[in-house]
C-alpha cells in the first residue's frame, strides 16, 4: 500500500512537471522575437550619416534616429570615426572637412508575434 501511494505521488509530479513544459512551449509561440542588422558606414543621400544631429544632439541620440529612419526601434552599438563628407539625419545639413560620422551602427528591434490578434 505504501508504494502504491508513492508511485501515485511520482505521477502527480511528474504530470505536474509535463504540463509546466506544456505550458512554456505555448507562451513561447507567443514571445516577441528580436531583429538586429549592423549598417558599416552608412549613408544617407550619397554621404556618411553624421554622428550629430542638426539639434546638437551627438551620439546616441543619433544613432537611434538612423536606426528608426531604418525601421528599427534603437541603436544598441554605434561606433564614430572622422569623414570628410557627412550629412545630419534630422535637418539635411552637411559637413565638409573634420566631421564624424558613424562608422557601425547596429540597430535592434522587437517585433511581436502577437500583433495581428
Amino acid at each position: 500500500m505504501c508504494a502504491g501511494a508513492w508511485m501515485s505521488e511520482g505521477l502527480r509530479q511528474a504530470g505536474a512537471a509535463f504540463g509546466a513544459i506544456l505550458c512554456c512551449l505555448a507562451l513561447a509561440q507567443h514571445a516577441d522575437s528580436a531583429e538586429v542588422r549592423n549598417y558599416f558606414s552608412p549613408m544617407v543621400e550619397g554621404a556618411r550619416v553624421d554622428a550629430c544631429l542638426g539639434s546638437g544632439a551627438c551620439g546616441k541620440p543619433a544613432a537611434d534616429a538612423f536606426c528608426r529612419a531604418q525601421g528599427y526601434d534603437r541603436a544598441t552599438i554605434f561606433q564614430r570615426e572622422r569623414s570628410a563628407l557627412t550629412r545630419a539625419l534630422d535637418s539635411g545639413r552637411m559637413c565638409s572637412g573634420g566631421c564624424t560620422a558613424f562608422r557601425q551602427v547596429k540597430c535592434f528591434t522587437t517585433k511581436s508575434d502577437m500583433a495581428g490578434l
